[in-house]
């Protein structure tokens, strides 16, 4: 979605291309685009002369003869393009103000999420959307920021500097931005932001703005401030879109988490959360290296905590040896211990027995590593995580170790545990390889011994 940035650009470009023109005719090709409807919208528009444009945000203003004002809002992927006499019509065009001397201006949004409303100079400030729009960076003090945030009780600080009745313009991309520029963590409660980070946040907002009005906005994906141009400040980003890419300060893997549903980029050095340890987890295939790596940290001075192992405490509990009972039935405890062997054979050619085990075992482990961790006083810990993609643990990791492994060597290692490998793996079969390697900070090859294995983590000085 274009930001502050990009939105000035559009105006910027647009304004002494429309100043002056009056619109002789005005095609609407998707009336529920605009808001306060098609009908009146052409009617009051026909006749009428473009006098300036301005912004407010993210949304342009467009100021006509007779006070008329038209808010746009581009939302995901409106644009705005001058076009040429004799235009012929384009997929996506939603409409086109025609001006009296042949050429026009045309609003074109593939996602059609854009919006037009009709208003005039008097209204337009009283009521919303431009009503509850909150104060642009330029304009906003540090203590005017604090004491909105106070009221952000329960909002990630990420999530708090997207509301545009807080602060107007910032989006998600310049909102990674600003928090890494400040060393800031996104996940940081907003009302635990103290005054002094506040004055941070607006000078940084302040700063980059104003870069990337220079470099006239980001180009990530569809944004052109006009045909044949894109915007330049994408290549200056330290943050956003550098998910597990080497922090530009320290080196370490930037993580990508998502907070409110949106893509975040994040420093777990740089922004740490004070009193809040550092978090490694270890993921991977079955007998892919994990438990080695975890040997290796908790010899850097990391508490080391094994999922695998918490559930073989798990397996010893009164309460959880009658639910393996209720799922596999009473043979399935032997001298008052869980077969685990019956288990991962019932497993293998049953889902649903698969996902009563883990509903049963699951929340559990997440509550036992969360009592584990709040208890400890190390400032570093490890885990070792084999379903680490889309559980609790992946939120909380400012690190994910993937070891790689090929399915060779993983069979080569179950027979030398005597562990049947075709059962092994086909209940590791649902393991994301693929997903789970995308989202690691650091990539590490199983393959070798532990010597081999050893150099490879050494290389990341910053473990």
């Amino acid at each position: 979605m274009p930001e502050l940035p990009e939105v000035e650009t559009i105006r910027e470009i647009v304004e002494p291309e429309i100043k002056g023109k009056k619109i002789a005719s005005i095609e609407v090709f998707r009336g529920a685009s605009i808001l306060t409807g098609e009908k009146e919208f052409v009617t009051a528009l026909t006749g009428k002369t473009f006098l300036s444009l301005s912004r407010e945000g993210k949304f342009l203003l467009f100021h006509l003869t007779h006070d008329l004002v038209i808010i746009s809002h581009l939302r995901m992927e409106g644009k705005y393009f001058i076009t040429p006499k004799n235009y012929v019509k384009e997929k996506h065009d939603i409409l086109i103000y025609h001006f009296s001397d042949g050429t026009g201006l045309r609003f074109n949004d593939v996602r059609k999420f854009g919006i037009l409303m009709l208003s005039n100079e008097e209204r337009c400030h009283k009521e919303p959307p431009l009503s509850t729009l909150g104060k642009e960076p330029f304009a906003l003090t540090p203590d005017e920021l604090y004491d909105g945030l106070q009221k952000k009780k329960t909002e990630p600080i990420k999530e708090a500097l997207l509301d545009q009745t807080l602060i107007a313009g910032l989006g998600n991309i310049y909102d990674d931005e600003v928090l890494f520029a400040a060393s800031i963590n996104p996940k940081r409660l907003a009302s635990f932001i103290t005054k002094e980070e506040c004055s941070s946040i607006i000078t940084e907002s302040r700063r980059i703005l104003h870069n990337a009005i220079i470099n006239h906005g980001s180009t990530i994906k569809s944004y052109h401030p006009k045909e044949g141009m894109s915007g330049g400040m994408q290549n200056l980003l330290l943050a956003y879109g550098r998910g597990n890419k080497p922090c530009t300060r320290c080196g370490m893997p930037l993580r990508k988490i998502s907070i409110g549903g949106r893509g975040t980029v994040y420093c777990p050095n740089c922004q740490r959360i004070e009193n809040k340890p550092f978090i490694v987890s270890i993921t991977g295939p079955i007998a892919s290296g994990k438990s080695t790596v975890l040997k290796y940290l908790i010899s850097k001075g990391y508490l080391g905590i094994s999922c695998d192992e918490e559930i073989k405490k798990l397996y010893e509990e009164d309460d959880i040896k009658n639910g393996l009972k209720a799922i596999f039935g009473e043979e399935v405890i032997k001298e008052e211990k869980a077969d685990k062997a019956l288990i991962s054979k019932e497993i293998a050619g049953d889902l649903a027995k698969k996902k009563a085990l883990t509903d049963l075992l699951y929340p559990l482990l997440y509550a036992r590593i969360d009592k584990i961790i709040d208890e400890t006083e190390k400032k570093k810990i490890a885990i070792e995580v084999p379903l680490l993609l889309g559980s609790p643990l992946e939120d909380i990791s400012d690190l994910v170790i993937y070891v790689d492994t090929s399915k060779e060597k993983e069979k080569e290692r179950l027979l030398s545990r005597n562990v049947d490998p075709d059962i092994a793996l086909s209940i590791n079969s649902s393991f994301k390889r693929g997903l789970s390697k995308k989202m690691a900070g650091l990539v590490v090859s199983g393959n070798g011994d532990v010597s081999e294995l050893t150099k490879e983590l050494e290389r990341a000085k910053y473990l």
